[in-house]
């Protein structure tokens, strides 16, 4: 008779995991578990576990529904570092960042995975993404290229309908792409070939392009030569002065801004979406709330237009 197992994840920073789990994406393959924490179903040795992870002292306590000997591992590889832990350089505005949020996990997840989660967040909120994802995976039976490519294409459209029923051709194309070339010979080359090659073989796939294809890399690869450049950290960067660009994000540009950032330190590229949290709440695309911004000391944009905020008054 099965029992559920239960094993603690330590960290050295009290983990944040309601911001781990906000905006990054292998975040959006778990979902907010009603009793606290989040939960998603992993599949090993052909049988579906839920995995259930809620903060506790010192770390993260993780619960399943079935003990399993690779569960520990592949969980720590799931959650593996922290903000806290990364070399940012030395400009103070890192050093802010990583005040705030030192406790955020920069989480793991499988390439394909990864791919999949990606797609279907293009133009589309995490909160659709993380209501989608899960069922799809459950209607795979556990998602492999092999399984999704098998997905009749109306019953697909249909389960990711919220996240665009038009990205099911693009999913089951790539998926057919994938199987035949083998997941495993997939894995070994995003996850340890060059970036440059990587990064190429997923750009060639139906509905990948540059910001799709950076995040792949950075989550799964732990590539820190690139990263997704979206409308948040484009904004961000620049006003906060790490990043200068002349406001037109076309991918020459995208690239200086690529070079720019990481020039500050060698693990930017893993915490590209701390720019995200910062756009979402104080610097958004009107005008930012500088005054209730925790970088505003530090903040070239804040500096600046201060006194007229204060002449507004």
């Amino acid at each position: 008779m099965s029992a559920t197992t239960e094993f603690d994840l330590p960290f050295a920073t009290p983990p944040d995991l309601d911001a781990t789990m906000d905006i990054q994406i292998p975040a959006l393959a778990w979902r907010p578990d009603p009793a606290g924490g989040y939960r998603r179903v992993l599949h090993l040795g052909g049988h579906p576990i839920v995995v259930t992870v809620r903060e506790a002292d010192g770390g993260l306590r993780v619960t399943a529904s079935h003990p399993h000997n690779e569960l520990p591992g592949l969980l720590r590889r799931m959650f593996p570092v922290q903000v806290a832990d990364f070399d940012l350089g030395t400009n103070p505005v890192w050093a802010q960042l990583q005040a705030r949020y030192g406790g955020v996990i920069v989480m793991w997840s499988p390439p394909f995975e990864a791919l999949v989660i990606t797609v279907l967040s293009q133009n589309r909120t995490g909160e659709i993404v993380r209501r989608v994802y899960p069922n799809l995976d459950q209607l795979c039976g556990g998602l492999t290229p092999q399984s999704l490519a098998a997905l009749n294409r109306d019953v697909l459209r249909a389960a990711i309908r919220s996240a665009g029923p038009y990205k099911a051709d693009r999913l089951g194309e790539l998926a057919a792409l994938v199987a035949v070339d083998g997941l495993d010979r997939f894995d070994e080359l995003i996850m340890h070939g060059p970036t440059a090659d990587a990064l190429a073989y997923l750009e060639a796939l139906p509905g990948v392009a540059h910001k799709t294809a950076a995040c792949v890399l950075v989550f799964s690869a732990r590539t820190t030569t690139t990263m997704p450049v979206d409308v948040h950290l484009f904004r961000v960067a620049d006003r906060l002065g790490l990043a200068r660009h002349d406001g037109k994000l076309t991918p020459s540009v995208r690239d200086a801004v690529i070079a720019q950032l990481l020039t500050h330190g060698a693990d930017v590229a893993l915490a590209h979406f701390v720019f995200l949290l910062v756009g979402r709440t104080t610097c958004t695309a009107g005008p930012p709330a500088c005054t209730a911004c925790f970088l505003r000391r530090d903040c070239r944009h804040a500096s600046s237009s201060q006194p007229n905020e204060e002449n507004q008054r």
